[in-house]
């Protein structure tokens, strides 16, 4: 996950007092710039609005932290 906080790719060293090499973590990594935002809802619009058993979304579970959790749970201990 951390790779997802690192904005700046092209510097041959990453300077950690400026902000420009962070990227803005207010917003889901599906919405880092114009283009994705765009994709997604295009995506939501194209959803059936009225399926209750398929509610429209934005950003699936791969974008929530939640969801890297349960996946790192269900294989720490798939024992206990």
């Amino acid at each position: 996950m951390f790779p997802w906080v690192i904005a700046d790719w092209t510097s041959p060293a990453l300077d950690l007092a400026d902000p420009a090499t962070f990227r803005d973590l207010a917003k889901p990594v599906g919405a880092l710039n114009a283009e994705r935002v765009a994709r997604l809802r295009e995506r939501y619009a194209a959803m059936p609005a009225d399926d209750p058993d398929f509610p429209r979304f934005l950003h699936g579970t791969h974008y929530s932290t939640p969801g890297y959790v349960m996946y790192w749970l269900v294989r720490v201990a798939p024992g206990e």
